[in-house]
C-alpha cells in the first residue's frame, strides 16, 4: 500500500511540475509581462529571476525522476570505515589500506541489477590536466632532487610510471580491481601534488555532482521496492590528504545529507585518543545532530572483561557524544564479519559455492574460512550447506541486521517522501508568488495612474511601519535573551552551592572509610597468636608500645583535616570518586531540566508578546493591504527556537579520571626475634619482648579532594561557557534569524507588490491594443495558476500524511 500511495504522489508531483514549468516558459514569452528590474525595484517576476525559477523546479523533476537519498559516512582514525561501507554493500568496492585512502568524497550507488561494480568520473580533465602539469615538474632540476625524498611505494610507483608515460584517466573503470587501482592512485596523486609543492583541483570537484561514482547493487537491498535511489557518501577522513581544502565542502554536504553514519573503533573508544575521537565526533554531531547514527566497529575483538552492548551504547551516547545520540542509535558491530558473511551469501546465492582463493584472488574466502570453518577449511568450502550455515551464523554474530533495517533500509524508503516534500513545497511556493503577481499585474490594468501611485504611497508607509515593528521586536527579544542569561547565572550559582556540599559529603564519607580501614589494619596486624594466664600476665606487664600503637591506631599519622584520603584499594577510591560523580551529575540533571523549563517558559512568553504586540499589528497591517489590492492575503509565523538542545553536557568520569594517585608508603613492622630470646618470649606471647621491628613498602591509593573541588570547579566553569555558546547557538541566533526572517519576508514581500505597480504603471504608457493583449495573457495565466496552486497545496498536505514508512 505504501508503495502505490508513494507511486500516485510521484506521478502527481511529475504533473503539476509540468504544468508549472509550461506555465512560466509561457509567461516568460507573453509579451509584456515580464521586464526587467529598474532601480531599487525587486519584481516578484522578471526576465532574470523566472529563469532561476525555471532552474529550480527542473531541479525538483530531476530529483523527482530519481529520487535520491544520501547517506554520509564519517569515519574516525582506523575504525574501518571502508570496511563497513563494503558490508553495507555486500561487496568489497573500497580498498583496505593501512592509511587514508579517500581522496575525493565518492559516492557509491544502489544499482538494482549491476553485480559488478563500475566507477565514473565525469569530470576528469582537470585531474588529468594535473598529470601533465607534474609531469613537467618531475622532469625539473628541482621535481627530481624533491623525488629523492619521497616514499616510493609500490602503488606510488605504479603513478610515476603512469605520468612519465604521459598516460591519463578514464572516465569509466569496471571490475573491483580497476576501481581500487583508480581509488588507490587518485589518492596518492593528491599525496604527490603537496609533496611537489603543485595545487590539485578540488576547487573543480565542489559539487555532489563532480564526485567519482560506483555504481553497484547493495545485496541487501537487491530489488527491494523502494521508489527512491540510495547513494552512500563516502568521506575524507581527518587525517586524508587535501581534506582542509575540502572542509567546508564537506560541511555543507554533511548538512544536506538525508542521515550520517559515524563509524568508531570499539578499541579506541577508551584509549589516549579518546580526546581526538571525542573532537572529531563534536564536529560531527555540531552538524548532524537529530540525523546521526554511530556504528561503532570491531565489537568482535570485545573479551571477557570489556564492556557489553548496551554499556557501549550508553558510554557512546552520554560519555562520547555528550547525550547529544540517542543510545539506541548506537549499534555496537564487526564490519569484517558483516562484510564476510554478505559476500559468503551473495556468492552462494549467484553461483551456488564461494570461489577458489589463489594467486592473490578471492583473498576474502580465505579469511572467511579460516574464521568460520577452522583449520581445515580448504576442505569444508565443499560443503555448501555448511558454508551456509556458517555464513549465516556469522551475519547473526556481526550485529549487522539492526542496523542495515533500522537506518539503511529505511533510509531507502524514505527517500521518495523526502524528494517529494521538497518539491511540493516548491510547487507551492511558486505558484503563490506567480499568482500573487498576476493578480496584482491583473488588477492594476484597471486602475488609473494616480490610484497606483497611490498604493505604491501607502505599501512605502507600510514599510516604514514594518521597520518600527522590527526595531520593537529586537528590544523585545533582547529583553528575552538577557532573562535567559540571568536565569542561567542563577541556576548555576545554585548548582555550584549544591555541588559543594555533595563533595564535601563525600569528603566526610571518605575519611570514616579510612578510618575503619586503618583500624582493621592495626587489629590484623596485632593480632595476640597465644592464649593463657601467662600470656595474659606478660602483656599486661610488658605493655607499653604496643599500647602507644593501640591509642594510635595506624602504621601513620592520620589527621582527619588533612585533604588528602587514603584507601589500600584502588577500587575503594575509585567507588568513592563514583559516588561523588553520581552526586554531581544528578545535580547537574536536576538543574538542567529546570533550566531548560525556565528558558521555555521565558520564550512561551516572548511568542505571546510577539503574537500580541508584533504580530497582530502585522496581521492588521497586511489585512489593510489585501484590501486595498483585492487581492488574498498570505501567512507568515515567526519560528520560535526549540530549546531542547540547549544541554549541560557534563561528563564526570572524565573530569575526575586522574584524581586517584598511586603511591607507596612505609610500614613498620614487627617480627620475633630469631634465637633463644626470641623463642621463650613467643612462649609466653608478650608484645613488646621478644620482637624486631623491620620497614616495608606498600601500595596506597590518595584522593586529593581539594584536587576533586579544583577538577569539578574547573568542569562546571568550562561547562557555563559552553551553555552560554550554545545558548548564543541554539537560542539568541536562531530567535535573532526567525525575527530577521519574519520582517524580510515581510517586506519583501510588500516591496515586490510595490515593483509589480511600478511595472503596471509603465504598462499603462502601452496603446490600447497593447494593454488589452497584454490583459487577455494575464487573465489566461491567472487561471491556469488557481488550479496548479489548488492542487499543489493538497499534494504537500497528502506527502505530509505519508510520512516517514515505518
Amino acid at each position: 500500500m505504501q508503495e502505490q500511495s508513494i507511486d500516485l504522489l510521484r506521478d502527481e508531483a511529475r504533473r503539476l511540475l509540468s504544468l508549472e514549468l509550461g506555465l512560466l516558459h509561457h509567461v516568460q514569452e507573453g509579451e509584456g509581462v515580464l521586464s526587467d528590474d529598474r532601480g531599487d525595484e525587486h519584481q516578484t517576476f522578471s526576465k532574470a529571476n523566472v529563469t532561476q525559477e525555471i532552474g529550480y523546479l527542473e531541479g525538483e523533476l530531476a530529483k523527482i525522476r530519481e529520487l535520491k537519498m544520501v547517506l554520509a559516512v564519517v569515519g574516525t582514525m582506523k575504525a574501518g570505515k571502508s570496511t563497513t561501507i563494503n558490508a553495507i554493500v555486500g561487496h568489497e568496492v573500497l580498498p583496505n589500506r593501512n592509511r587514508p585512502m579517500t581522496a575525493l568524497p565518492t559516492l557509491i550507488e544502489h544499482t538494482p541489477g549491476q553485480v559488478e561494480p563500475v566507477l565514473e568520473l565525469k569530470n576528469c580533465k582537470p585531474i588529468n590536466d594535473l598529470i601533465v602539469q607534474l609531469g613537467k615538474v618531475i622532469s625539473s632540476d628541482r621535481g627530481d632532487a624533491a623525488l629523492q625524498n619521497l616514499e616510493r611505494t609500490d602503488d606510488m610507483l605504479d603513478l610515476l610510471k603512469l605520468i612519465d608515460q604521459r598516460g591519463s584517466f578514464k572516465a569509466l573503470y569496471e571490475g573491483s580491481e580497476n576501481i581500487f587501482w583508480f581509488l588507490k592512485s587518485l589518492n596518492d596523486l593528491v599525496r604527490l601534488a603537496a609533496f611537489l609543492g603543485v595545487d590539485f583541483p578540488f576547487g573543480s570537484y565542489s559539487s555532489i555532482d563532480d564526485y567519482p561514482v560506483i555504481r553497484i547493487e547493495f545485496s541487501h537491498l537487491g530489488h527491494a521496492a523502494g521508489q527512491g535511489k540510495l547513494a552512500l557518501l563516502d568521506t575524507p577522513g581527518p587525517n586524508e590528504a587535501g581534506q582542509q581544502h575540502l572542509r567546508k565542502m564537506l560541511k555543507e554536504q554533511l548538512k544536506k545529507a538525508s542521515a550520517v553514519l559515524a563509524v568508531m573503533d570499539f578499541t579506541q573508544l577508551k584509549s589516549d585518543a579518546d580526546e581526538q575521537v571525542r573532537k572529531e565526533l563534536d564536529e560531527i554531531a555540531d552538524i548532524a545532530e537529530g540525523r546521526l547514527f554511530a556504528l561503532v566497529n570491531k565489537f568482535d575483538q570485545r573479551d571477557r572483561n570489556g564492556d557489553s552492548a548496551d554499556q557501549t551504547r550508553t558510554f557512546v551516547a552520554e560519555s562520547l557524544m555528550n547525550r547529544r545520540l540517542d543510545a539506541a542509535d548506537v549499534y555496537p558491530v564487526s564490519s569484517r564479519w558483516g562484510y564476510l558473511a554478505s559476500r559468503a551469501q551473495q556468492e552462494i546465492a549467484n553461483h551456488g559455492k564461494l570461489p577458489e582463493a589463489k594467486r592473490g584472488q578471492n583473498a576474502w574466502v580465505e579469511d572467511f574460512g579460516q574464521l568460520v570453518l577452522g583449520m581445515e577449511w580448504e576442505d569444508a568450502l565443499q560443503d555448501t550447506e555448511l558454508v551456509q550455515r556458517g555464513a549465516s551464523h556469522l551475519w547473526k554474530k556481526s550485529n549487522f541486521a539492526e542496523p542495515l533495517e533500522k537506518v539503511i533500509f529505511k533510509a531507502h524508503r524514505q527517500a521518495a517522501v523526502m524528494a517529494l516534500s521538497s518539491a511540493a513545497s516548491k510547487l507551492v511556493d511558486t505558484a503563490t508568488r506567480l499568482a500573487r503577481f498576476l493578480e496584482v499585474r491583473d488588477t492594476a490594468l484597471a486602475k488609473s495612474a494616480e490610484e497606483l501611485q497611490e498604493q505604491i504611497g501607502s505599501l512605502r508607509a507600510d514599510i516604514a511601519m514594518i521597520d518600527r515593528l522590527e526595531q520593537d521586536s529586537e528590544e523585545s527579544s533582547q529583553n528575552a535573551l538577557a532573562e535567559i542569561k540571568c536565569e542561567m547565572s542563577m541556576t548555576f550559582t545554585e548548582l555550584a552551592e549544591a555541588i559543594k556540599h555533595e563533595v564535601g559529603e563525600g569528603f566526610k564519607a571518605g575519611k570514616r572509610q579510612e578510618q575503619q580501614q586503618a583500624v582493621a589494619r592495626m587489629q590484623e596486624q596485632h593480632a595476640p597468636t597465644m592464649a593463657g594466664l601467662l600470656k595474659g600476665a606478660f602483656s599486661t606487664w610488658l605493655g607499653g608500645e604496643g599500647a602507644r600503637r593501640a591509642r594510635n591506631g595506624f602504621d601513620f599519622e592520620f589527621d582527619e583535616k588533612s585533604p588528602v584520603i587514603n584507601f589500600d584499594q584502588k577500587s575503594e577510591a575509585e567507588a568513592l570518586l563514583k559516588k561523588i560523580e553520581d552526586g554531581v551529575h544528578s545535580i547537574i540533571s536536576d538543574g538542567e531540566v529546570e533550566l531548560v523549563k525556565r528558558m521555555g517558559e521565558i520564550l512561551k512568553d516572548f511568542r505571546i508578546t510577539f503574537a500580541v504586540d508584533i504580530e497582530a499589528e502585522a496581521n492588521k497591517l497586511i489585512a489593510g493591504l489585501n484590501e486595498r489590492l483585492n487581492r488574498s492575503g498570505f501567512s507568515i509565523d515567526v519560528k520560535i527556537p526549540d530549546t531542547t538542545p540547549l544541554t549541560l553536557r557534563y561528563t564526570a568520569g572524565e573530569v575526575l579520571r586522574d584524581s586517584v594517585d598511586s603511591k607507596n608508603r612505609n610500614v613498620t613492622r614487627s617480627r620475633r626475634s630469631k634465637g633463644a630470646w626470641g623463642t621463650i618470649c613467643s612462649w609466653f606471647g608478650t608484645s613488646d619482648w621478644g620482637w624486631e621491628e623491620y620497614t616495608v613498602k606498600q601500595g596506597y591509593y590518595a584522593v586529593d579532594i581539594n584536587k576533586v573541588r579544583k577538577a569539578i570547579d574547573v568542569s562546571i566553569e568550562h561547562l557555563f561557557k559552553d551553555l552560554e555558546a550554545s545558548a548564543a547557538d541554539t537560542i539568541a541566533q536562531p530567535l535573532k534569524e526567525g525575527l530577521h526572517t519574519f520582517f524580510d519576508q515581510l517586506k519583501g514581500s510588500i516591496e515586490s507588490i510595490r515593483s509589480d505597480l511600478q511595472q503596471s504603471i509603465r504598462d499603462q504608457e502601452r496603446s490600447q491594443d497593447e494593454q488589452i493583449a497584454l490583459a487577455g495573457l494575464l487573465s489566461s495565466y491567472k487561471h491556469r495558476v488557481v488550479p496548479i496552486k489548488r492542487d499543489s497545496e493538497e499534494l504537500l498536505r497528502d506527502v505530509s500524511l505519508a510520512g516517514v514508512p515505518a
